[in-house]
């Protein structure tokens, strides 16, 4: 420590204390004479500027001395003769050449003195030559100083020409003075009469007075008599003073002050004197009667003339020398003092090295003895001690051999740990054994051997063994122990229970005595793969493993192997767990779901038939009990259709219930179908809130919907599914509430689990009675409701809302509900927001139409003729819009509509009939007329009732009666006269129609009707039947007096049936009455060119295109046969009923028809193989229509069989029969459409 201490007794700090004084010593010098210099430089500057100013004050005062000089040189002139001519004048100016030899003057000039008296003889004199001259400002005055000649003569000067020096008190004091005193006078600081706006300067004259050749002029009076004139210069204050500068003009910044205005400066143009400058002077200058202030000061350009120069050293070099200098210093005793210190150190470590070493043996955490060749201890460590139960200082000189008997002998026996450890035993103090694991080095010194033993103590590590058996004992799984050549090193109890063996007879035997015969070849695979990727992994998840039993039969296992290392010996532990009762649980589960399976399946067929057992009857009551409620033969009494009504009405309630069981069979079974769709949401609002809003009045209720900003307008999902949700729960709202209103609020907010998802929220609340909250989940179930009362007072089966939460959970959401008794109900569906794609919006030409009147769509290739028909409809009030293509067609249909179109079957790009399929599928253009005028012939069998087919070429006279039809038939085509009470329902029926293209005129009340209908002619009229102080019949019956309603289509909507009475008056007009619970599609549908004749209150006058046609009817339920016959018999069709396949085949290869009717539900599926016999095999072309049981939506999602037209839904309606008949009659066969 000593040593140590000597170390550290030098002053590392000397050098950079030595740096830093050198440093700041010479800093400090280099600073003070830098700043003796500087003074003396500054003062050398000062004295230059000083220099500087007296030079430019003398250089002003010889500068206007010079021109002193120049005026009294012209003065000259008039010594000899006061008769000076203009050539004379500027003959002698000419030769002065001001401009170059003195800069700075704008002009010299001579003017005239005459008194008042005297001034008509001297402007007689000045005109003598000619000159037009005048005198200028006017006016009379006593005296005149009149400029007569100036030089030089430019635009400028000529404007002085004429001036009057006196008529400005300026200039007339300064030329009063030289007059009295007989010297040059300067005026003070003025306008110069050379001055424009621009560039305008501050100007002076200097006067020269002149006197009469010859006159006395020693005293005032005599100057004053003998006064003639003056010689004047002008000068621009700016212009001297950059002529006197010169070059130096940059190098000052300079001001000129006037005695008489010191606070104006002179110098226009000029910026102020800056105060920060570092020279700054200031003169008085006495010239000419005139006093000056010039105010000089440096600028930085001048400033960096006078530091480039006077200094004799520049202060950062001198500083960077001295920094170099005192940092050399530093470095020279810094290297000498780190040499010393290295020397020391060196010294100190060879005498610490072997304390180090003493120190790191005590230190060391494993027992550590040294000792010599005879086997004494030299040397323990504390950690030796306390393994031995002595003292480091007892150890030393000891026997070796007293505490680890054996340690030193050439052989010792024991396992080896490693390729340097044994396992050994040594003795405490006492006596007592501690295991320990020995590791003994040997090395030589001082030509000696000595010994280094390390011991471990090991009675730990025995201790966990034991505890680690005991744990591998008492494990519920059996564990093998083997090495890489597969021989089993250690198993547990486990085992010999699992296997049948006892521990001595698996023990250093093949592990492969284990495994079934039939699976060693894998397992040796399997050992092969572990060696050379050792990895815990699993056997048996992904097929069936097997251990082979000491008696032979197999156990069922799962095998877990794990790679373990013992030194250098590589082990592999396999975990096998018995999974036989696993199996066997397995096996129960299986059973159990197979029997489920059974069970599903026969509900399923249970359902299936009795739905079918239940539909077919009911098919027959609905179709005979519309018929009788229909009353067409007009022989039943009120009370009769009444009662048949009910019947009616009771099996839709029916029929509604078995499609609820089926969709919540189908929902529970799995088997719900999806039709994901875009679809708008607010048009399914308004038409669920147009369907229910009658049903709403009728309580005294008000329906609304509201739907958030942020919620997109169109939107993915199943718009069946989605309408039969928010139906069930708009009812289920209307059914229990009796006064208030029913509210339908759509929004859309973050989903809780997911942060990128939305969802769409769909909130109906009702003032209701509400439910408790312990019904909640109630509710919900099938079949049920919150008591036996509640079935009574508003009917309903319960099925509703359970079918609406379970589609909801089927389309990825759910409903919850909030409700308390006495405080309405809130029920929200929740579903994932998916927005619609939005369509790529194709950019479309704008229209270019050619004349007034009505729009006509001309789509034909051939430009001359088109331009021919534009022509002749123009003639006869019609505008034109012409599209030489099809796609154009098209387009043009998307963007406006259109009183007829003519249209060409050969297009460029796609066919005519294309363009008139689409233009007959949007429902704007249903209405509207078209002419084909085609080369093409007429298909044979093609027909539509709008549209007439021309074959080219066409007559002109053909053309104009085509016109002169269409302009008798434009005028009231798409008319429409809307009469509804309620303002809600009235604008959604006229926003909807108008989107349909008609011109809708609306009425609230008969008497508005009445008066709209005098004025215009209407296509369709839509007329409530309660109006205030008369029904809608009798408004009817009012506008058919006006004028006939024979070719006008009228719809008429109530809230409830109309009696038998008012349905005989309806049938005299082309009319359908609709209840107000209807869709907008019945209205639609009502006004297709079919939707009055299929409707079952239709005229008497009804054509019956199909009448006398033979229609094979095919269905095992001779009771459906009876009811559908009678429909078809309405219909004027011949029917031929037959009840199995065999009779069918049988009838349709005898008779001829011209229709088929079969039922997809024939026994042994013979509904579909009776199809396609008839197509295939019996070569059937007549229309065949497939007859399903189901709902609207399962028969939408059903695949049409193969062979058939069409379908049609059982129970049949008599509308959908009938359209169905029309649309088969319009299309003539299955493939006859062009």
């Amino acid at each position: 420590m000593d040593d140590r201490s000597a170390l550290h007794s030098r002053k590392p700090w000397l050098p950079l204390v030595v740096t830093l004084a050198l440093m700041v010593g010479l800093g400090g010098w280099v600073g003070w004479q830098w700043h003796v210099q500087e003074m003396r430089v500054r003062a050398e500057q000062a004295q230059r500027f000083n220099l500087a100013v007296n030079d430019v004050e003398s250089t002003l005062r010889e500068r206007m001395r010079a021109y002193e000089m120049v005026l009294r040189g012209l003065a000259g002139l008039f010594v000899g003769s006061d008769a000076v001519s203009l050539q004379d004048w500027n003959r002698a100016s000419d030769q002065l050449q001001l401009q170059d030899f003195y800069p700075g003057i704008q002009a010299i000039a001579l003017a005239r003195y005459a008194r008042a008296e005297n001034l008509s003889v001297l402007l007689a004199k000045i005109r003598e030559g000619g000159r037009d001259f005048r005198i200028y400002p006017r006016g009379e005055r006593s005296e005149y100083l009149i400029v007569d000649y100036i030089h030089p003569l430019d635009w400028r000067n000529r404007r002085v020409l004429g001036f009057d020096m006196l008529s400005e008190e300026t200039r007339k004091q300064a030329v009063m003075a030289a007059r009295n005193i007989g010297t040059p006078m300067l005026t003070g600081p003025l306008r110069l009469k050379q001055e424009t706006e621009q560039n305008a300067q501050v100007g002076i004259l200097l006067y020269l007075p002149l006197y009469r050749v010859g006159a006395p002029i020693t005293t005032l009076e005599e100057r004053q008599e003998a006064f003639a004139g003056t010689l004047h210069g002008a000068f621009r204050l700016t212009d001297l003073m950059e002529g006197v500068l010169g070059s130096r003009s940059k190098l000052f910044q300079l001001q000129l002050f006037d005695a008489a205005a010191p606070d104006e400066p002179l110098l226009v143009g000029r910026a102020p004197v800056s105060s920060d400058a570092s020279f700054h002077r200031t003169r008085n200058i006495y010239m000419y009667g005139r006093s000056w202030q010039l105010e000089v000061a440096s600028t930085p350009e001048y400033e960096a003339i006078l530091n480039r120069v006077g200094r004799a050293f520049n202060l950062a070099a001198a500083l960077t020398a001295a920094l170099l200098f005192s940092l050399l210093i530093g470095g020279y005793l810094y290297l000498r003092e780190r040499a010393l210190r290295n020397s020391q150190t060196l010294g100190a470590q060879l005498q610490e090295r072997e304390a180090w070493f003493r120190q790191l043996i005590e230190q060391l955490p494993v027992a550590t003895v040294l000792c010599s060749d005879k086997g004494r201890i030299e040397l323990a460590n504390q950690s030796a001690a306390t393994l031995l139960g002595s003292s480091a200082g007892l150890l030393a000189g000891e026997r070796l051999s007293r505490y680890v008997p054996g340690a030193l002998d050439e052989t010792v026996s024991g396992p080896q740990l490693e390729a340097d450890q044994r396992e050994s035993q040594a003795l405490r103090e006492d006596g007592s054994p501690v295991p320990v694991s020995l590791s003994l080095t040997s090395f030589k010194r001082d030509k000696s051997v000595h010994h280094l033993l390390n011991l471990v103590d090991l009675q730990q590590r025995k201790r966990d063994e034991e505890r680690f058996r005991n744990v591998v004992e008492a494990s519920p799984n059996a564990f093998v122990l083997f090495d890489h050549d597969g021989r089993i090193v250690m198993v547990n109890r486990q085992t010999e229970l699992l296997f049948g063996y006892n521990r001595q007879e698996l023990l250093d035997q093949p592990v492969e005595m284990l495994i079934p015969e039939s699976m060693r070849k894998t397992y040796l695979e399997v050992r092969h793969r572990f060696g050379q990727s050792p990895e815990s992994r699993r056997l048996g998840e992904n097929r069936e493993l097997f251990g082979r039993h000491r008696d032979g039969h197999l156990v069922p296992v799962e095998v877990g192997l794990s790679p373990l290392r013992s030194g250098d010996e590589h082990l592999v532990q396999a975990v096998v767990t018995d999974i036989a009762h696993r199996k066997a649980a397995e096996r129960r589960l299986r059973d159990q779901a197979n029997e489920l399976m059974v069970a599903n399946r026969y509900k399923s067929e249970f359902l299936a038939n009795m739905s079918h057992e239940l539909r077919t009857p009911l098919n027959s009551i609905l179709i005979l009990s519309d018929q009788l409620r229909q009353n067409a033969a007009s022989n039943l009494t009120e009370k009769q259709v009444r009662h048949a009504d009910i019947i009616h009405r009771a099996g839709h309630d029916l029929l509604q219930l078995i499609n609820d069981v089926l969709d919540l069979a189908k929902i529970e079974a799995g088997h719900m179908q999806i039709k994901s769709e875009p679809l708008d949401l607010g048009e399914l609002l308004a038409e669920l809130v147009a369907n229910l809003e009658p049903m709403a009045a009728q309580n005294g209720l008000t329906l609304k919907a509201r739907i958030d900003e942020g919620v997109p307008a169109s939107l993915v999902s199943d718009r069946a599914r989605l309408q039969q949700i928010l139906r069930n729960l708009i009812t289920n709202a209307l059914k229990f509430t009796e006064h208030g209103s029913v509210d339908i609020h759509v929004s859309s907010q973050q989903a809780e689990s997911a942060v990128d998802t939305e969802m769409l929220q769909i909130c109906v609340t009702d003032t209701g009675i509400g439910i408790a909250e312990d019904q909640h989940e109630r509710i919900f179930q099938a079949f049920q409701q919150i008591d036996g009362s509640i079935s009574r007072q508003y009917g309903g089966t319960g099925l509703g809302l359970a079918i609406a939460r379970q589609l909801a959970e089927v389309l990825g959401g759910g409903i919850r509900l909030k409700s308390a008794p006495g405080q309405g109900s809130s029920f929200t569906v929740e579903l994932p927001l998916k927005v619609a794609a939005t369509p790529e919006i194709r950019t479309l030409r704008p229209l270019q139409r050619r004349g007034q009147g009505g729009g006509l769509l001309i789509v034909e290739d051939d430009a001359d003729f088109a331009s021919v028909v534009a022509e002749v409809a123009q003639s006869h009030g019609f505008s034109s819009v012409i599209c030489g293509t099809g796609q154009e067609g098209l387009d043009a249909l998307a963007q406006d509509h259109f009183a007829a179109v003519i249209l060409d079957v050969l297009l460029p790009d796609i066919s005519g009939w294309q363009v008139h399929r689409v233009l007959r599928a949007d429902p704007r253009h249903q209405d509207t007329p078209v002419y084909i005028i085609s080369c093409v012939p007429q298909p044979q069998g093609w027909s539509d009732d709008g549209s007439r087919y021309l074959i080219k070429p066409v007559a002109q006279s053909e053309l104009e009666r085509l016109f002169v039809d269409l302009s008798q038939q434009e005028g009231n085509s798409t008319r429409l006269l809307l009469v509804e009470t309620a303002p809600d329902r009235r604008r959604q029926l006229r926003e909807h129609f108008e989107r349909l293209g008609y011109r809708v005129s609306e009425c609230q009340r008969s008497e508005e009707a009445r008066l709209a209908y005098a004025e215009h002619s209407y296509a369709v009229l839509i007329v409530d039947f309660d109006l205030p102080g008369e029904d809608g019949l009798d408004l009817l019956d009012a506008l058919d007096r006006l004028r006939p309603l024979k070719d006008v289509r009228v719809i008429l909507t109530s809230r409830e049936a109309l009696s038998e009475k008012n349905l005989q008056r309806l049938k005299r007009y082309s009319s359908v009455a609709l209840s107000k619970t209807e869709g907008m599609e019945h209205m639609e549908d009502a006004l297709k060119p079919d939707g009055v004749e299929a409707a079952a209150w239709a005229r008497e006058e009804l054509e019956h295109p199909l009448l006398g046609q033979r229609v094979l009817l095919v269905d095992a339920d001779v009771r459906a046969i009876y009811a559908i016959s009678a429909m078809l018999d309405e219909q004027g069709l011949q029917v031929v009923p037959v009840t199995t396949s065999s009779e069918a085949l049988e009838r349709f290869d005898q008779d001829a028809f011209d229709l088929a009717l079969v039922d997809l539900s024939m026994p042994d599926n013979g509904g579909p193989e009776l199809i396609r016999q008839l197509r295939n095999d019996y070569g059937c072309q007549v229309p065949i229509v497939a007859m399903a049981v189901g709902s609207d939506t399962a028969v939408s999602e059903q695949k049409l069989p193969a062979g058939a037209d069409d379908i049609l839904l059982k129970p049949v309606d008599g509308t959908r029969l009938a359209k169905l008949l029309r649309r088969l009659e319009r299309s003539d066969g299955p493939h006859a459409s062009p």
